[in-house]
This record gives structure tokens, sequence and C-alpha cells, in this order.
């Protein structure tokens, strides 16, 4: 069979089965536009045809993400239906009482997310495993909650999170809670591959045996992340936006319940509405996306602003600095100021957590592209640190390994504006982060100073840290070739100096070692393996600048674009007593770092 009849069988085979009337007329007109220009003798162009198929969609970060079309590279209602059902069988090997215990489904409001959740749910019955669905949205930590709360087998959650309107999305919790990583991702994918692509997969109608939750469940979701008051007579006015996203709700419940919250909400962005049509990206992080939150805040002179992303799992900060501007934290900085105050709040002699000494070795953690400050903050309160890869899923992978252990997980964070401050949800989760942040807000205004302030004297006491990130995009034909031998290079041939820096140390995450630039002092990283290689770098011996701390670069390739992506960070040391030159001197050394590799 040759190449042009192997594309058309598999795509008949496709849209033969694929239930959805849209997409499978999509599909046929490409396989019409192929047998007619075979029928007339002419060229015959099979790529629009082979990107319905090739590359197929798989388990990053966060589960399956794509757009809407025919065939496995896809989202649609048959790849819906072929991974549900083999994530039941999978259930059923690994998952004791998996068909009682059964499988949480919930979904954002992205156009095609509750349709496709409607046929997970049904592929779940058709597999005869138990059904949890929710009566409305249902955000991402609530379904990560739920999946723990009830006892469940799995949870799956239809959602694309801050991608681009057009996306839709497939996550996926295992029976403890947490995203699953290899080796039941990488099975799932075998499984995947191997399975027919004709084969019939039973559907079940929803029936009296379907578990449909609501506000009980809602309420002791809320009732888990609720935290003590921070601080006693603090009043504190926080300006919100749920940036079209759904939760809304939740994070409004959950704020009420805290004494002495007054909220401002964004009114054109409360409704869900997968139109997203006040923001040209509905991604917290973007430029410009928090325009309309941050002058509610100047207008009711908030003391903070928060906002949710769609799905409702990461969680954005800005304050007023001591002029009065707002600034937009990062991910770090919201990072490091959670873990200061979540120690404390842990481990202070009146806290009546801290009263005992913990029965195991408390820690936090973060990811290998999150800020180092971290480790020093960690040290400060005499509990562990660790990195891990990108994601949540990898977080509390590590974190269920290290509790296992008898350790005791207190916080857990990424840069990319994620935050866990509760091991009651095993993600990140905006609404719960929301609450612990408004009570460290209050309890900052109860001593008399604010958030800004009080991230400035964690620099002064732990060290400056500086976090810059960069996109290199590559355009053109063999553009994911051209990422990768960028990459190859700096392995094979690893750079002595940069930006006036010297190199003292290199991380190269795919062969899990790190050793010095000339390939000495080789040390193994216990991480699995990963596209990712980390530089360290210090001014050299003899230099006088009033940012002589260590620098760090990260690369790693985009996992879903011909893409570099660049974090950069400055670490100073601890006890600086000014700030503001150290802070100058060091963004124009990451600029010039940063340029190396544009």
């Amino acid at each position: 069979m040759n190449e042009t009849s192997e594309n058309l069988t598999r795509a008949k085979a496709w849209r033969d089965a694929d239930p959805d009337p849209e997409t499978r007329a999509e599909l046929d007109a490409r396989i019409q536009r192929v047998e007619g220009a075979q029928a007339r003798g002419e060229a015959i162009e099979l790529e629009a045809l082979r990107a319905c198929f090739e590359p197929p969609l798989s388990f990053g970060t966060a589960g399956l993400r794509g757009l809407k079309g025919p065939g496995p590279a896809h989202m649609n209602h048959r790849l819906i239906q072929r991974v549900t059902a083999v994530i039941a069988d999978v259930l059923r090997a690994e998952v004791p009482d998996a068909a009682e215990r059964g499988v949480v489904i919930g979904y954002d409001a992205r156009h095609g997310s509750q349709a496709l959740a409607e046929t997970a749910a049904q592929t779940v019955a058709g597999a005869e495993l138990g059904v949890h669905v929710f009566d409305d949205y249902a955000a991402t930590p609530l379904v990560a909650f739920a999946t723990r709360e009830l006892g469940a087998a799995a949870g799956i959650v239809l959602t694309a999170s801050h991608n681009p309107p057009e996306y839709l999305g497939y996550k996926v919790y295992w029976s403890h809670g947490a995203q699953i990583v290899p080796p039941i991702d990488e099975r799932i994918a075998q499984a995947l591959g191997a399975l027919p692509t004709a084969v019939v997969i039973p559907q079940a109608r929803p029936d009296d045996a379907w578990h449909v939750h609501g506000e009980a469940l809602r309420q002791r979701y809320l009732q888990a992340i609720a935290r003590p008051p921070a601080s006693e007579g603090a009043h504190l006015r926080v300006a919100y936006s749920a940036m079209h996203g759904v939760a809304g709700g939740l994070v409004k419940a959950a704020l009420a319940a805290q004494d002495n919250v007054e909220l401002h909400e964004v009114g054109a962005q409360a409704r869900p509405d997968g139109d997203f049509p006040t923001v040209n990206f509905p991604n917290p992080e973007e430029p410009g996306a928090l325009d309309h939150l941050t002058a509610l805040a100047s207008e009711v002179h908030a003391d903070i602003a928060l906002a949710t992303d769609p799905d409702g799992d990461r969680l954005a900060v800005a304050v007023p600095d001591q002029t009065g501007d707002w600034q937009v934290l990062m991910g770090d900085q919201t990072g490091v100021l959670l873990a200061d105050f979540l120690l404390r709040e842990t481990f202070s002699a009146d806290s009546p957590a801290g009263a005992a000494a913990p029965s195991a070795r408390a820690f936090v953690m973060n990811t290998v592209v999150s800020s180092r400050l971290l480790g020093r903050v960690a040290e400060a309160h005499g509990v562990d640190w660790e990195q891990t890869l990108t994601g949540f899923k990898w977080l509390w992978h590590r974190a269920l390994q290290r509790e296992a252990a008898g350790g005791r997980f207190i916080f857990a964070y990424e840069d990319a504006i994620g935050f866990c401050p509760t091991p009651r949800v095993r993600d990140k989760d905006g609404v719960a982060a929301a609450v612990a942040v408004t009570e460290m807000a209050k309890a900052a205004k109860a001593a008399g100073t604010a958030l800004h302030e009080t991230l400035m004297a964690l620099y002064a006491r732990h060290g400056l840290s500086i976090n810059r990130q960069i996109s290199v995009q590559l355009e053109g034909e063999g553009a994911h070739e051209r990422m990768n031998a960028r990459l190859q290079a700096l392995r094979d041939d690893p750079p002595v100096t940069l930006a006036g820096l010297s190199v003292t140390r290199i991380h190269d995450y795919a062969a899990a070692e790190r050793s010095r630039p000339d390939g000495s002092d080789v040390e193994p990283i216990p991480l699995p393996a990963t596209n990712l290689i980390q530089l360290d770098l210090a001014a050299s011996a003899g230099t006088s600048s009033p940012a002589n701390g260590t620098y760090h670069v990260s690369i790693r390739p985009s996992g879903t674009e011909p893409k570099l992506k660049i974090y950069l960070e400055y670490l100073g040391r601890a006890g600086s007593n000014d700030l503001d030159s150290e802070r100058a001197a060091a963004d124009r050394v990451l600029e010039a770092l940063g340029n190396a590799f544009i």
C-alpha cells in the first residue's frame, strides 16, 4: 500500500467512527480533496490530511491540549472517547474498587468543554464505572479536591486553562488526587496508540446511577481552603477579576468567609464567557490582561488586586508600590512571599500549629525554573526545600513521596503564578491562593505595612531576586530542528563566559548530570530526564559591582511550538542595604545575558 492509500485508509476509518457531524464532515472534505486529485491524475497534497493525525496529541505538563478539529492531532469527541476508554481500562487494572469509586468529571466555560465532558462521562459509564458530575461549571481545583474528597478512582476536567479561546483541553487526576505522571501516562499513551481506529466504544446516557454534585460539595471545598484570621481588626479592600472564567463564585464565597474583607469585582469580566471578550489573551501574565483590574483597584483604593485565570487554578497578584503605582507581581515574588508567610503562620511560637514541634521534617517546593530564593527562605525557617521538573504534576509526585516517608507538606509553587497553599488540593489552586494572599495582606496591614514593603524587606533579609523570561520564536521550515540544534550546541560546546560573567556550572537535565564547563566535577541530577539546560554564572574574581550575586539561565524548548523559552535569575547576597542600586546593576547584566541567546 502506498503513502496515499495508507493516509486515506486511516482517515476513512477515523471519519466513520467519529460521532461528531462537524469534525466528521471536515475530515471527509479533506479525504475528498485527496481522492479528487487522485482521480484527475493531479499532484496529491497530503499535508492537510496528515495534519489531522501527526503528531497526535500527547499528555504534556497539564494533560492534553489542542485546537478543535478532526483526528488524533486535535481535540474532538472521538479522541475523548478513545482516551477515556483507555483510562477506564487502566483504572480497572490499577485502582482497587475503581468501578464503585467512579470518576469525577468537570468542565470549564470554553466553547465545547461541556460537550466533551458529556462524552467523557458517557464513556466512563459505558465502561461500567461510576460517574460523578457537577451541576454547573467546575473550577479545576474543585475537581482535584473532589477526586480525593469523594474517594474517586480518578478525576477528569475538560479545560485548556489560560490558552487562547480556540483551544480545548483534558486533564487527569489519579486516585491520590494528583495529576498523572509516568508510568501511568505512558501506559495510557501506549494503550491509546494500540487501540484500533474503528473500535466500538460503548456509551451510556445519564441515569440514576450518576452522582450529581452541587452546593454541598462546593461548601466542603470552601471549608477545606479556609484559613484562620492572620490578624485581628485589619480591614482589607480587595479588587478582583474572574477574567471571564469559572472561579468567580468560589473566590467571592471564600473571601466573604474571611473576616474584614471588602471585595470589589470587575463586573465586565465576572460572567463565564468562552469568548473572553475583554482580553486579547485570557492569561493573567500577558501584558495588558490585568488593565481592567488595576484600573478598578486604583478607583476603589484597594490594598491588593487579584485575578484568577479562566479555570481558576492560577492567581495573579498586583500591589501598590511606595509611590502608589500598581505593580503586577511575578509568580516568584508571590511565591516567596507566600512561603515566608505560611512558614511563619505554621511555626510561630503563638501559632497553635507551631506550639508543638512538627513530627516530621517540613518542606516547601518549587520547580527548576523558579526562584532559588525559596531555598534561602526555607533555610531561615529550618525546613527543607526541593525543586522538581516544570509542572505541578511533578511537584505533587515528589510531595507524595516525601509525605509517604513522613514529611510534612507546607507549600509549593511554580513561576507561572501557580500556588498550592494547602495539602487538601494536590494541584495549583487560585482560589485557595486568593485566601492565603488576602490573609497575608491583612497581616501586613495590621503590622502597619503593605505587601510591597514586605517583599522589599524579604529581599533585604535573604537577598534580591530578579527574574526575567524571554521567548525566542523560530520561523520557517525546519524550525523545530533548529531549536533542538541550538540546545545541542550548548551541550556540545558550552560557553566559558557570557555577558562578562564566568560560567561556573552547567546542568544538563537530558543527561541528568551537572558539571563544570570543562566537564569535571560531575554530579548526578536526581530527576527524570528532560530537555533543559541550566547555566550558573558569577562575576569574575575582583569585579566590583553592586550586583555581585549569582546569575542563572534556564533554557528549554516549548512543548507546543518552535520556541526556546529562556528563564533568567539574579540572586543577590543577603543583607543588602541598597536594593535600588543593586537592582539597576543586575538589570543591565540580565539584559546583556538575555541578548546573548536571542
